[in-house]
């Protein structure tokens, strides 16, 4: 026979869950065995809800028969409530049963049917123990005629019910029926019956019910048996129950596949009642049969969403049994006595989760963590950088380091990156979710100066934070790069001619990048001209400490209003603050002020000695006589 394993292990994944609060997860896992056509395939299914279908029309292609078991842990406080086949058009037909019981059920399929898969109906339902004493008891009989029957099944004291077999005999043309619920029909038989010194020919259905108040209907005339079966945990305590009861007990032997039984005297029997799992074993009551039970470990994987391998620094599983496991690859437990897991992030518990139905050896379990790893950490423009995490847990800063993981949710988040803590808010981290710090790694300022200084040497000062950059200029424009600029910080930009502060101004860093800045200083334009109105190529505007030499245009340093004009020996002071220096020195071409005042007293002395000179010529003659000059 070849036998393939589709599934062997079980996946089971988490929904999200809030951050930090208890709550408890229930984890039910299903395993199908299907069988046809001298082939095996193996199937383990988490449990999500309480209706399941198993699809199989993909193994009934080839017609034939297929044979499904369905089972869960024998310890699980789950159970199949009832089995039916659906075909494709929606409808539920009855299940072939084999075997039947809220821990297992087994089924022929007949492909000739349209059938789509297996249609099972899951609800809470208690355990059983890994070995218990099966005692039958006295067999029941009913007749109806028509209407219904509720049969209550006695109780035992010191027993439990197990199950009940029921047949329902009925004389053609009645037709009788049982409840469904936890009830499964396993066969139906035709046969000659006595009735009364006469015989008839009968319909026999076979039922096995776990209902303890059993409710039947019939249109006519039925017989009814039933067979009650009790079981007890074997205890030390057993040997005075056995002599108690009058029918022969049973040992049965749940069985799961991480428990290993080994016995000596003791004999196997086929009892013909169905099993409570696929690994139930009867044997014949004696006092001479020794039964040893061992439970091997099961292993529990843990991977996170993407099926990778788990490994978190600051997550840790306590078990029930009190260890403090940190979460790693993967985990062993006793499956009978370490059911319930707690998983606790950086000391506190989160979550915690109960294994209910184990029935296989290993599982894979995928926890929605998210590694530190997998979160990217960009900046405004979308490039990666480094920064510290830290979530904010009931007024703690955590730190979200390398190794360590956190559930998917919302959470409020700071980064550090140089040394400057920020508060990004509430961000909604998930698997592969980038996180923004409101900065720049490379932010660029795009510097223009339209209007050009002359005989200037220009640099620009930029500060910003603790930092300062001196960059010296060659043309009208320059990109200035500042390296993890936070938004909404500012900058101060300075433009220094030959050192003097031409031009300030504080910029906010907002979400363009590049920015640009157009800087324009203050300029005059310096025209210094004679007494003639001609130009003065020598004369030289002083501001500050800048010193212009002849017209043009020129930048003056900031907050300015006054300067000088110096032509020669003599000093102009002149208003700066409009655009125009308009200076008309006193001057003759290349004559100064102090120059024309001794040409003008020369002048002067020489017009006197020339009237000193008349006025004596006059004097020292009575003639009047003149001399004209024409």
């Amino acid at each position: 026979m070849i036998r393939r394993i589709l599934w062997i292990t079980i996946i089971v994944v988490f929904m999200a869950l809030p951050m930090l609060s208890y709550a408890q997860v229930t984890i039910n896992y299903l395993g199908v065995n299907i069988y046809y056509n001298n082939q095996s395939f193996t199937e383990v299914i988490n449990i999500t809800n309480n209706k399941l279908i198993i699809p199989i029309y993909q193994y009934c292609s080839q017609g034939g028969n297929v044979t499904i078991n369905a089972y869960l842990d024998p310890l699980s406080n789950e159970g199949i409530i009832s089995a039916s086949l659906v075909l494709y058009n929606g409808t539920l037909l009855n299940a072939p049963v084999i075997s039947y019981s809220p821990k297992y059920v087994s089924m022929e399929v007949n492909c000739s049917l349209p059938i789509y898969g297996v249609y099972l109906s899951l609800g809470p339902y208690g355990p059983y123990p890994p070995e218990a004493l099966i005692i039958p008891g006295s067999n029941m009989t009913f007749t109806m005629t028509q209407g219904s029957m509720n049969i209550s099944i006695p109780i035992t004291p010191g027993l439990n019910y197990l199950f009940s077999i029921v047949k329902l005999i009925t004389i053609s043309p009645a037709e009788a029926s049982i409840d469904n619920y936890l009830t499964a029909e396993l066969g139906v038989e035709y046969a000659s019956i006595n009735i009364d010194s006469l015989s008839t020919y009968a319909k026999i259905t076979t039922y096995i019910t776990y209902l303890s108040n059993i409710d039947i209907t019939t249109n006519g005339t039925t017989y009814i048996t039933v067979t009650p079966y009790y079981y007890v945990q074997i205890n030390n305590n057993i040997q005075n129950l056995v002599l108690a009861v009058s029918s022969k007990p049973l040992i049965m032997l749940t069985g799961a596949p991480w428990i290993h039984y080994s016995y000596s005297n003791c004999t196997v029997v086929n009892t013909g009642i169905p099993g409570i799992t696929p690994w139930t074993t009867y044997l014949l009551y004696t006092p001479y049969c020794s039964i040893n039970t061992s439970i091997s470990p099961i292993t529990v994987n843990f991977v996170d969403e993407s099926m990778q391998e788990l490994k978190c620094n600051n997550v840790f599983i306590a078990t029930q049994g009190g260890s403090v496991l940190g979460l790693t690859s993967n985990l062993t437990l006793n499956p009978e006595s370490n059911r319930v897991l707690y998983i606790t992030i950086n000391g506190m518990k989160t979550i915690g989760i109960y294994l209910n139905s184990i029935p296989v050896s290993t599982i894979t379990v995928s926890i929605p963590l998210i590694p530190r790893s997998s979160l990217s950490i960009i900046d405004k423009a979308g490039n990666p950088i480094n920064a510290l995490i830290y979530l904010n847990i009931n007024g703690t800063l955590v730190p979200l380091v390398n190794g360590s993981c956190i559930y998917p949710g919302n959470y409020d988040v700071y980064a550090l990156t140089n040394g400057e803590l920020m508060n990004l808010g509430t961000s909604d981290i998930y698997q592969g979710s980038s996180l923004m710090v409101p900065i720049f790694s490379n932010y660029t300022l795009h510097v223009v100066i339209p209007n050009e200084c002359p005989d200037l040497r220009l640099e620009l000062l930029i500060r910003y934070g603790n930092n300062q950059y001196i960059i010296p200029l060659s043309g009208s424009s320059e990109d200035v790069n500042i390296p993890d600029a936070i938004i909404n910080s500012q900058v101060q930009v300075e433009l220094l001619g030959n050192g003097s502060l031409l031009y300030s101004r504080i910029i906010t860093i907002n979400n363009s990048n590049p920015e640009e800045l157009v800087i324009n200083p203050h300029i005059v334009n310096f025209a210094p001209t004679d007494l003639l109105n001609n130009e003065l190529p020598n004369a030289i505007l002083n501001i500050g400490d800048l010193y212009y030499v002849g017209s043009g245009r020129y930048c003056v340093p900031i907050n300015s209003s006054i300067g000088m004009v110096i032509y020669g020996n003599d000093i102009y002071v002149v208003n700066i603050t409009s655009g125009n220096v308009n200076v008309r020195v006193w001057t003759l071409g290349a004559l100064g002020i102090k120059s024309l005042l001794i040409i003008f007293g020369l002048l002067t002395l020489l017009l006197i000695i020339v009237l000193m000179i008349k006025g004596l010529s006059n004097g020292g003659s009575n003639n009047d006589d003149y001399i004209v000059i024409e």
